[in-house]
């Protein structure tokens, strides 16, 4: 149904999903009358494997007319795996998805600051997620939220200083951060719905 959306992601979108969940309100509330509906699991309580093994059910089965995907963070700070196995988790997901539905894919890259301990990783993994949209340039996107969010530093920079912070000393999205992404995905949303 093109009028669902589903949107998957671990502590990226916010300890409770709330990057997820405010997009979804400020939707709902500046297009009251279009037909939308939003399956939001964020954050996945399963590991990227986990949600390979599950995808039948808990995305598939959802049968959404768009699928926002924002995983890789949790992976990475759990350690055991650099960005090349987030990455082959990704795309094995990707290419599950692509198989089993006709759902437009949007891959969410992720700010590197994130990931403190190893913001190479981070960097490393997004430009990795491009390669997808290279795959099946008809179906998956990439939406750079991390090029986003340099651009948005770039603005705080000429105020002269920095209001508010986007995220943590340990890397975790902040309610500034958790808003500018709501709006960053509203906004893709409706550009491609539109």
């Amino acid at each position: 149904m093109e009028n669902r959306v589903l949107i998957l992601g671990d502590e990226f979108l916010g300890e409770q999903g709330e990057a997820a969940n405010r997009c979804a309100e400020i939707l709902l509330c500046r297009e009251a009358n279009r037909p939308i509906q939003f399956s939001i699991n964020a954050p996945a309580p399963q590991s990227m494997s986990q949600l390979f093994a599950r995808a039948s059910s808990d995305i598939i089965g959802k049968k959404a007319g768009r699928i926002i995907i924002g995983l890789g963070l949790r992976e990475l700070r759990r350690g055991g795996v650099d960005y090349n196995g987030v990455f082959e988790r990704y795309s094995a997901l990707a290419d599950e998805l692509l198989s089993k539905t006709l759902s437009p894919l949007h891959f969410l890259t992720i700010p590197e600051d994130m990931f403190p301990q190893e913001p190479s990783q981070l960097k490393a993994l997004n430009e990795r997620i491009f390669e997808l949209a290279q795959r099946n340039e008809k179906r998956v996107f990439v939406e750079d939220f991390a090029a986003y969010v340099a651009v948005y530093k770039e603005k705080q920079l000429e105020r002269g200083k920095f209001g508010r912070s986007l995220y943590t000393e340990e890397g975790k999205p902040t309610s500034l951060c958790n808003m500018l992404l709501g709006l960053f995905m509203y906004d893709f949303i409706i550009r491609e719905i539109k």
